[in-house]
């Protein structure tokens, strides 16, 4: 019967230990430059488009984003310009944007093993006279940003949503950063 307790005790403590390495080594994901480990402050721009769907109606736009980080497992959205909105549909079809503001700037940033996540991304739309809607003030919790090439960033993907509201898009990132930047 000892037997059968050690060996009990002794499979609890490798599961243990086992369990402990995974979650440090999920957790262990951080910002690079060129491969090593992030430092000192960077900043890098990221240029694209994005689509914004209110679940009747949306359009598309363009848009200016930086990124900037300390390194470690964080970073922060610092700029997110949008313009030159076109392609409404739905309920919005013959809507123009009057106005788009990022709220609560900076968005915070965590890095995952593969991916990263945007936390409380917030974006206030308003829309010229004639338009049924007259203001789009949406809150994007959590958005997950899928990385081309986690190792050296050049191109991301975004989707998020809150209820039937959904926005999506691309970025790429700008010369001279384009593939200097990644994760792991």
């Amino acid at each position: 019967m000892k037997l059968d307790k050690r060996l009990l005790l002794a499979v609890l403590a490798l599961a243990v230990s086992v369990f402990a390495i995974n979650a440090s080594a999920a957790s262990a994901a951080v910002w690079k430059d060129k491969g090593v480990n992030v430092t000192k402050h960077v900043t890098f721009n990221l240029t694209g488009g994005e689509v914004f769907d209110s679940g009747t109606g949306g359009m598309s736009c363009e848009v200016l984003a930086t990124i900037t980080t300390e390194g470690g497992s964080t970073g922060k959205i610092s700029k997110w310009e949008v313009k030159n909105c076109g392609g409404a549909f739905g309920d919005l079809a013959s809507c123009q944007i009057l106005a788009t503001e990022p709220k609560s700037l900076p968005w915070s940033i965590d890095v995952n093993a593969t991916d990263l996540t945007i936390t409380n991304m917030r974006i206030r739309r308003t829309f010229k006279t004639g338009c049924a809607t007259k203001e789009l003030d949406k809150t994007v919790a959590s958005m997950t940003v899928t990385l081309n090439t986690p190792s050296a960033i050049t191109e991301v993907e975004f989707l998020g949503t809150n209820g039937a509201y959904e926005s999506f898009g691309s970025l790429v990132v700008d010369s001279p950063n384009s593939g200097t930047y990644g994760i792991g």
